[in-house]
Protein backbone atom coordinates (compact mmCIF):
# COMPACT_ATOMS: atom_id res chain seq x y z
CA UNK A 1 0.00 0.00 0.00
CA UNK A 2 3.25 2.11 0.10
CA UNK A 3 3.44 5.13 -2.63
CA UNK A 4 6.74 4.38 -4.14
CA UNK A 5 8.96 7.16 -3.16
CA UNK A 6 6.54 8.88 -1.09
CA UNK A 7 6.77 6.93 2.13
CA UNK A 8 8.85 4.38 4.05
CA UNK A 9 10.14 2.34 0.54
CA UNK A 10 12.25 3.99 -2.57
CA UNK A 11 14.85 3.37 -4.85
CA UNK A 12 17.88 5.23 -6.64
CA UNK A 13 19.08 3.79 -9.90
CA UNK A 14 21.82 5.59 -11.33
CA UNK A 15 20.36 9.41 -12.40
CA UNK A 16 16.63 8.00 -11.29
CA UNK A 17 15.76 8.45 -7.21
CA UNK A 18 12.19 8.13 -5.84
CA UNK A 19 12.85 8.32 -2.25
CA UNK A 20 12.46 11.41 0.40
CA UNK A 21 13.34 11.89 4.10
CA UNK A 22 10.40 9.18 4.77
CA UNK A 23 12.47 6.44 3.30
CA UNK A 24 13.72 3.87 5.75
CA UNK A 25 14.07 0.72 2.90
CA UNK A 26 15.99 2.11 -0.06
CA UNK A 27 16.44 -0.45 -3.17
CA UNK A 28 19.64 0.78 -4.56
CA UNK A 29 22.08 -0.89 -7.15
CA UNK A 30 25.70 -0.77 -6.16
CA UNK A 31 27.11 2.46 -7.77
CA UNK A 32 24.87 4.07 -5.55
CA UNK A 33 25.83 2.21 -2.81
CA UNK A 34 29.32 3.01 -3.64
CA UNK A 35 28.49 6.86 -3.50
CA UNK A 36 26.39 6.99 -0.62
CA UNK A 37 29.76 5.62 0.73
CA UNK A 38 31.55 8.69 -0.55
CA UNK A 39 28.98 11.10 1.36
CA UNK A 40 28.81 9.34 4.33
CA UNK A 41 32.03 6.78 4.88
CA UNK A 42 30.60 5.61 7.96
CA UNK A 43 26.91 5.03 6.78
CA UNK A 44 25.59 6.79 9.97
CA UNK A 45 21.86 6.43 8.96
CA UNK A 46 22.04 2.77 7.33
CA UNK A 47 21.03 -0.17 9.81
CA UNK A 48 21.41 -2.87 7.04
CA UNK A 49 22.73 -3.48 3.90
CA UNK A 50 21.12 -6.47 1.83
CA UNK A 51 23.27 -7.21 -1.18
CA UNK A 52 21.77 -10.17 -3.42
CA UNK A 53 23.67 -11.54 -6.32
CA UNK A 54 26.83 -11.22 -4.51
CA UNK A 55 28.25 -14.18 -6.31
CA UNK A 56 28.36 -11.81 -9.72
CA UNK A 57 31.86 -10.65 -9.24
CA UNK A 58 33.13 -7.41 -10.31
CA UNK A 59 35.26 -4.37 -9.72
CA UNK A 60 32.29 -2.51 -8.04
CA UNK A 61 31.36 -5.36 -6.04
CA UNK A 62 34.66 -6.51 -4.66
CA UNK A 63 35.33 -2.96 -3.70
CA UNK A 64 31.76 -2.45 -1.82
CA UNK A 65 32.76 -6.13 -0.14
CA UNK A 66 35.89 -4.24 1.06
CA UNK A 67 34.38 -1.54 2.07
CA UNK A 68 31.88 -2.62 4.33
CA UNK A 69 34.29 -4.79 5.53
CA UNK A 70 36.59 -2.37 6.52
CA UNK A 71 33.37 -0.37 7.88
CA UNK A 72 32.22 -2.83 10.55
CA UNK A 73 36.40 -3.03 11.42
CA UNK A 74 36.16 0.71 12.06
CA UNK A 75 32.90 0.87 13.73
CA UNK A 76 33.67 -2.26 16.04
CA UNK A 77 37.36 -0.29 17.14
CA UNK A 78 35.17 3.26 17.69
CA UNK A 79 33.01 0.91 20.18
CA UNK A 80 36.25 -0.44 21.84
CA UNK A 81 37.35 3.13 22.24
CA UNK A 82 33.61 3.98 23.98
CA UNK A 83 33.92 1.39 25.95
CA UNK A 84 30.90 -0.60 24.10
CA UNK A 85 30.65 -4.23 23.88
CA UNK A 86 28.37 -4.09 20.56
CA UNK A 87 30.45 -4.24 17.87
CA UNK A 88 28.98 -1.31 15.70
CA UNK A 89 27.02 2.73 16.93
CA UNK A 90 24.24 3.19 18.51
CA UNK A 91 22.36 1.60 15.51
CA UNK A 92 24.88 -1.24 14.58
CA UNK A 93 25.59 -2.11 10.90
CA UNK A 94 24.55 -5.69 9.48
CA UNK A 95 25.31 -7.11 6.39
CA UNK A 96 23.78 -10.18 4.62
CA UNK A 97 24.79 -11.11 1.71
CA UNK A 98 22.96 -13.60 -0.58
CA UNK A 99 23.60 -15.68 -3.38
CA UNK A 100 21.39 -18.61 -5.09
CA UNK A 101 24.48 -20.10 -6.53
CA UNK A 102 27.69 -19.08 -4.39
CA UNK A 103 29.88 -21.15 -2.60
CA UNK A 104 29.69 -19.58 1.15
CA UNK A 105 32.72 -20.95 2.42
CA UNK A 106 34.72 -18.12 0.36
CA UNK A 107 32.97 -15.18 2.32
CA UNK A 108 32.46 -16.53 5.22
CA UNK A 109 36.16 -16.92 5.35
CA UNK A 110 36.64 -13.24 4.19
CA UNK A 111 34.53 -11.79 7.01
CA UNK A 112 34.81 -14.53 9.64
CA UNK A 113 38.90 -13.68 10.36
CA UNK A 114 37.56 -10.82 11.86
CA UNK A 115 33.83 -11.02 12.85
CA UNK A 116 31.54 -13.55 13.81
CA UNK A 117 29.52 -15.04 10.79
CA UNK A 118 26.63 -16.90 10.62
CA UNK A 119 25.67 -18.69 7.45
CA UNK A 120 22.06 -19.73 6.24
CA UNK A 121 21.10 -22.01 3.50
CA UNK A 122 18.00 -22.96 2.03
CA UNK A 123 17.99 -26.41 0.94
CA UNK A 124 16.68 -27.22 -2.99
CA UNK A 125 17.19 -28.04 -6.33
CA UNK A 126 17.94 -25.45 -8.99
CA UNK A 127 15.39 -24.77 -11.49
CA UNK A 128 16.38 -24.84 -15.28
CA UNK A 129 15.99 -21.17 -16.78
Amino acid sequence: GEMLGEGAVGYAVRGESRQNSDTSLLFCTTGVLLRMLEEDSGLSNVTHVLIDEVHERSVENDFLLLTLRMLLLRRREAARQRGVDEPGSERPLKICLMSATLDSDVLTAYFDSEFAVESVSFPGAQQPV
